[in-house]
This record gives C-alpha cells, sequence and structure tokens, in this order.
C-alpha cells in the first residue's frame, strides 16, 4: 500500500514532561485512523506535526511530495465570519477563489446546508451549520489526507449523521481525534492508542481494538510479573552466593554473585513495559432521597427569559422520581437547555409556575459551557469556595482527579476546557447531590473518563437528568428518554426513533463532485449514482460480518429504491 507520510523516532515534550518518545508509524493511501487518547497526551500537538504548522523537538515526519493535506478547523476564522458561505468556501481552494462556484454549492449540499443559506455570512450561521462550513472547508481542495480534532464537540446527533454518512463514503485517508465511541466505530477502521508518550496501533475499528488494548495490557502485566518474580528469585540467589563467598573466603562464589547481580540489572533495564492508564480518577460521592418524587412538572410553557411570550415546547406533566436516570432529548434549538435553566433557578429560589421540587432534593448542576466553573482565583480556592472543605481534603481530591501538585494554584480561568470540566466534578463530588443534572457532560471528557462516570451514575442512587450528544454514553446511563418534537416534550421507550429520525437541515445523499450543470444528463447522474451505491454496498457485504455496517447498507438500499424508477 503506498505511504502518504512516515514519522521516524518523534520525540517532543513540553516543558520538563515528555509527550512522545521516539514514535515511529505510517499513514498509508485509503488510511482510516482514529487517534484516541486521554486529555492532555498530546493528540493535537501530533495532528500540528502531521500538517506541519509545529515541528517536533527530535525526529522526523516524511511527507509524500504533492501531497495535499486537508485539516477541519475547530473555530471559524474571524476573517472568515464576515464573507457568503459559498465564497468561505471557495477561498480554501489553492487558487483562491474561481468559477467552481458549482463544486462548492454541490459540497454544501451534501453536508446538508440548504441552498437558502450559500448567500448568507458565514458568521450568522447556526452552531451546527458552522461545524459543516468548516467541514466543507477542509474538503473543498480534495485532500489525500484529512486531520480532524475533536470535530463531534457541540455537534448535535442529526450533524454527526451527516459526518459519518460523508466520512464513510471519503475517498482520502483521515486521522480523526474524538473521544465519541459510537462515532469512532461508525467511521475508523484502524485504532491508535497515544499514552505514555507511545502508540499502540491496532488495525480494528474502535471497540474491537480497545478489547485488544485491553488483552494486551492483561498479557503484560502478566509477563511483568513473571519476569519481576525471576529478577527477585536471581538477586535472592546472588545475596546468597556474595554471603558464602565472603564467609568461606571462596573467590568462585564471589564471582558467580556478581554475575549474577548484573544479569538482574540487565533483565530489570528489559522488563515488559506496563502503562500507567489515565491519570484521571473521577469520583461522584452522590446522595439518595428518600421522597416519593424529586421533581413534578405540570403545565409548563418553556420559554426563554428573553421572550416569554414564545414558548418552546410545552410539558403536561413530568414526574422524577429518586433513583431515575432520565434523558433529555432533542436536536439543538428545541429548548432542552432552557429548560434547564428554569429548573435550576427554580432550585435556587426563582418562581416558575408548574415546577414543584422535593423538599428534600439537593441539586448538583452541570453546565455544557463551564459558567460553573469560572473564576478569576486559583483552582484550589474555586472548589473551597463552592463547597464545605479543608485544604487538605481538596488537595486529595485535585490529586485523584489528575492535577498534580504545581497546578492546584493556577487560575482557573486559564485551564483548558477539559480541566475546568474535571474541577467541576470535583465541586460536584463533594457537595454529594441526590438530584444532579447534567447538560452535555461528555464534551470535555475523554473516553476513560466518560466509563467513569457512567459507572459513577449507574452506581450512585441519586436521580439524574442528562442532556447529551453522546450516543454511547446514552445508552449506558440512562433509564427514561424524554423527547421533544413538536413542541411539545414525550416519553419514548427507546432513543433509537431519535438517533435515526429525518433531519431537516441534513441532506446525507451523496452529491459528487461534477461537471457544470449543462454538461451531463439527469441520467447520467442518475446512473452514476447507482453504480457508486452498488459497489459501496458489494463492498460491505464482502467484509466479514463483524465490520458490516447495516444502517448504511440499509440507507444505501433506499436510496437506490429511490434512484431505480429515474431511469425510466
Amino acid at each position: 500500500m503506498s505511504t502518504l507520510l512516515q514519522a521516524r523516532g518523534v520525540t517532543h515534550g513540553v516543558g520538563e514532561r515528555n509527550l512522545f518518545k521516539e514514535l515511529d508509524f505510517t499513514v498509508s493511501v485509503g488510511a482510516r485512523i482514529g487517534l484516541v487518547g486521554h486529555n492532555g497526551c498530546g493528540k493535537s500537538t501530533l495532528l500540528d506535526f502531521l500538517a506541519a504548522v509545529r515541528m517536533p523537538d527530535a525526529g522526523e515526519i516524511v511527507v509524500r511530495r504533492g501531497l495535499v493535506i486537508g485539516r477541519v478547523e475547530q473555530f471559524l476564522p474571524q476573517t472568515t465570519a464576515g464573507r457568503k458561505v459559498v465564497d468561505a468556501v471557495l477561498e480554501r481552494l489553492p487558487d483562491g477563489p474561481t468559477d467552481q462556484r458549482w463544486r462548492a454549492e454541490a459540497l454544501l449540499a451534501q453536508l446538508g446546508i440548504e441552498t437558502a443559506a450559500f448567500d448568507l455570512t458565514a458568521g450568522d450561521l447556526s452552531g451546527g451549520q458552522q461545524n459543516r462550513l468548516m467541514f466543507a472547508r477542509a474538503v473543498i481542495a480534495e485532500p489525500e489526507l484529512l486531520l480532524l480534532d475533536e470535530p463531534t464537540n457541540h455537534l448535535d446527533i442529526a450533524t454527526m449523521r451527516v459526518f459519518e454518512s460523508f466520512l464513510n463514503e471519503y475517498r482520502g485517508a483521515f486521522v480523526l481525534v474524538s473521544h465519541d465511541r459510537a462515532f469512532l466505530d461508525a467511521v475508523v477502521q484502524a485504532t491508535w492508542f497515544l499514552r505514555d508518550g507511545r502508540l499502540w496501533c491496532f488495525e480494528l475499528p474502535f471497540s474491537d481494538a480497545r478489547a485488544a488494548l485491553v488483552e494486551a495490557d492483561a498479557a503484560a502485566r502478566h509477563s511483568r510479573e513473571a519476569e519481576e518474580r525471576k529478577i527477585e528469585t536471581i538477586r535472592a540467589s546472588a545475596k546468597r552466593l556474595a554471603i558464602w563467598g565472603r564467609d568461606f573466603d571462596n573467590e568462585k562464589f564471589a564471582r558467580r554473585a556478581k554475575s549474577m547481580e548484573k544479569r538482574a540489572e540487565r533483565l530489570e533495564t528489559e522488563k515488559t513495559f506496563v502503562s500507567q492508564g489515565s491519570p484521571l480518577d473521577l469520583t461522584l460521592d452522590l446522595a439518595a432521597v428518600r421522597s416519593k418524587e424529586v421533581v413534578r412538572v405540570e403545565g409548563l410553557r418553556v420559554a426563554p427569559a428573553a421572550a416569554p411570550e414564545q414558548p418552546l415546547f410545552a410539558i403536561d406533566l413530568l414526574l422524577i422520581r429518586p433513583g431515575e436516570r432520565v434523558a433529555l432529548l432533542g436536536p439543538n434549538g428545541v429548548g432542552k437547555s432552557t429548560f434547564i435553566r428554569m429548573l435550576t433557578s427554580t432550585f435556587r429560589g426563582a418562581e416558575n409556575r408548574g415546577i414543584h421540587l422535593s423538599p428534600q432534593a439537593r441539586l448538583g448542576y452541570y453546565d455544557q459551557e463551564l459558567d460553573e466553573a469560572t473564576s478569576d482565583g486559583s483552582l484550589v480556592d474555586f472548589i473551597i469556595k463552592q463547597v464545605d472543605a479543608t485544604d487538605d481534603v481538596v488537595r486529595r481530591r485535585l490529586v485523584n482527579a489528575g492535577f498534580p501538585y504545581r497546578d492546584h494554584d493556577k487560575r482557573l480561568a486559564i485551564m483548558s476546557g477539559g480541566e475546568r470540566a474535571r474541577a467541576l466534578f470535583i465541586v460536584l463530588s463533594l457537595k454529594a447531590p441526590n438530584f444532579l443534572i447534567l447538560d452535555e457532560p461528555t464534551n470535555h471528557i475523554d473516553i476513560d473518563g466518560k466509563e467513569q462516570l457512567e459507572d459513577q451514575l449507574i452506581n450512585s442512587g441519586a436521580a439524574v437528568l442528562i442532556t447529551s450528544h453522546d450516543r454511547r454514553f446514552l445508552d449506558t446511563v440512562a433509564q427514561r428518554y424524554l423527547l421533544i418534537r413538536d413542541r411539545r416534550l414525550f416519553e419514548v421507550s427507546d432513543p433509537v426513533e431519535f438517533y435515526a429520525a429525518p433531519d431537516e437541515t441534513a441532506q446525507p445523499r451523496r452529491v459528487a463532485p461534477q461537471s457544470p450543470p449543462m454538461r451531463r444528463s439527469v441520467d447520467d447522474d442518475v446512473l452514476a449514482r447507482i453504480v457508486e451505491l452498488e459497489s459501496l454496498l458489494d463492498a460491505d457485504l464482502a467484509r466479514k460480518p463483524k465490520f458490516r455496517k447495516p444502517d448504511l447498507q440499509q440507507r444505501w438500499r433506499a436510496e437506490l429504491e429511490m434512484l431505480y424508477p429515474r431511469l425510466d
């Protein structure tokens, strides 16, 4: 397989800490790689090296001559925000804006941006549309290698479905950094785990690779234990021989003792490496409540505070009982966060007719914007002001949550989103609430942190209300599902109804780049699409069953059923 780029001995450090040590890897044509690791391990830095925007301290990354690399931006550049949407895409072409407007429009349509939005300015798009626009800017030049750094953060499920569909049909190679397990399983064929400054590479989708990594870790620990027992035995024997050599003045015993000690030292340096794992220890101390209900909502019209006369949706009756874990579902903009703000303001003394709280309920609130974790003071001072805890208790919790002592007095305002999220979870734990509201809690947490949080919530006994676009997290934690649809709140038995719901703004059907409209007939386009879909379907059916994608197969078959009659 042809090589796009190759890393040789890449080594890099930040301050006194080594991020990487002698990394060697290859990215080949058509590779679909998921890059996974805990927060702060260096994933974004490694993408910077691949994109050649930074250079490592040592080693080299050799890139094939003429390789075109595209990178999906995390934020829309300020200089682009004032441009028209189509022009914002065209400016990423190597020669700048050209007469290829049709290509930009076809790509935007493929990514689910409506034609009516093409002449808007980029800064006026919604958050989800801006994410799709940045994706279009990265791929308009048809890069052979695409780099994506956590593209699913803050995306709704409809936009994630569009991205999944696009990446599954993308012909180039990509390296994807993500903490979204369902998204990784849907699009990657190889998984790289970055930890302890090393890479563990598996030619497997994420879940299969994670299982293989667990097995490899268990085997490494078993080998390490056997090696340490052997070293201990050799050293005990060397000590015994040294004593005999001294007591009996036997030079032969003394030489053998020295030889065995050198052998033990050599084996010590050759011991099997065992990963330290994630530095995060996410602990939530939650309480239970004895009343029959934690929250009762009756006859509520959910509306923003700035426009109370314009309700977003209505709630006829909602009960949340002790110990229930409830997921609130709905696309961006339907009012989930507005309802949560109404709930939290009621806990804090505001009057919202229709919301009734148990006198025993103690609220813990995690907000997706991390406004609850803002302070100009130090990390330790922020937590002490929020809870009744001593300095020693707070510092122990910080260490357990992965904060080294040197960071305890760092200003909270300059910390990353992931660090502030961990600080907020420490506050929640020390408050020991019995009703927890989590608004997009997984945006700033790595995979190990998500799994720890899932275990904590499942075993806590507290009532929980969750909004999240992380499907695996919802499937694992939630017991009840509330769906906002058609301006009302419904309870549904299964979230699949929401996951699979069509998106009014998304057009997952692939619109392949084509010549200007007059050059090809409709039948030619339809036939080309049919051939492409049949090829995709045949290729997926040829895979081993565990690697097939039934959801995509169903989507391809449905589109084929619509296209066949058009040939007549």
